[in-house]
């Protein structure tokens, strides 16, 4: 296939946002990604250079909160702007979409800021949790587990699905246990023989 044709391609036209679905029940082994059949650098490149891709950004990012919106409230969570928390005996627990600096992606975030200010599991570590440490990694694929790829996600917005159906069976259920229990850092992010913790 001629260099052109190939990069035309690439800039097909978005689908029309699709309404929310159902998320589909995972199993522990069926989360894997997908490889990509394009390497995304160069897919990068070309959205650099698209006087679109800031519109098909916003657009994407505007799909993403309200499908994190969906799943957040439906665990008694509450919004604000680009972020969602509940608060409980133990401390607050908190979800929010981080923006690549490369304007390419984006990530979920997960907090948990105890009353008592010690820092256990992997709040010792870091500030966050990304979504995918929820999600076996995949050998194959060159991606960050759970990067939301605006590109994806425009084209098809099944690209949400996997890692929404991962935030709210997995990982919210860990993050919500935090609320009560001290010792809900311990546990691991993936259940069964594939958590790697």
């Amino acid at each position: 296939m001629p260099i052109a044709q190939w990069l035309r391609a690439l800039r097909r036209k978005p689908a029309e946002p699709a309404r929310p679905q159902p998320l589909p029940l995972i199993e522990d082994d069926a989360v894997t990604a997908a490889p990509s059949a394009v390497d995304n650098g160069v897919r990068m490149h070309i959205a650099s250079s698209d006087p679109a891709f800031p519109a098909k950004r916003e657009a994407a990012v505007t799909l993403i909160l309200g499908a994190i919106d969906t799943v957040a409230s439906t665990h008694g969570l509450t919004k604000k702007a680009r972020s969602w928390a509940k608060t409980g005996a133990c401390g607050t627990i908190s979800v929010h979409l981080q923006r690549s600096r490369y304007g390419f992606e984006c990530y979920i975030n997960l907090g948990f800021q105890p009353v008592s200010g010690e820092s256990r599991g992997p709040w010792a570590q870091d500030d966050v949790v990304r979504l995918g440490r929820f999600m076996p990694t995949d050998i194959q694929s060159n991606d960050e587990p759970g990067a939301l790829i605006y590109l994806d996600i425009l084209e098809d917005t099944e690209a949400l699905a996997t890692p929404l159906s991962v935030l709210d069976q997995r990982a919210l259920p860990w993050l919500l246990a935090h609320l009560e229990d001290p010792a809900a850092a311990d546990r691991p992010f993936l259940p069964g023989p594939t958590s790697l913790i």
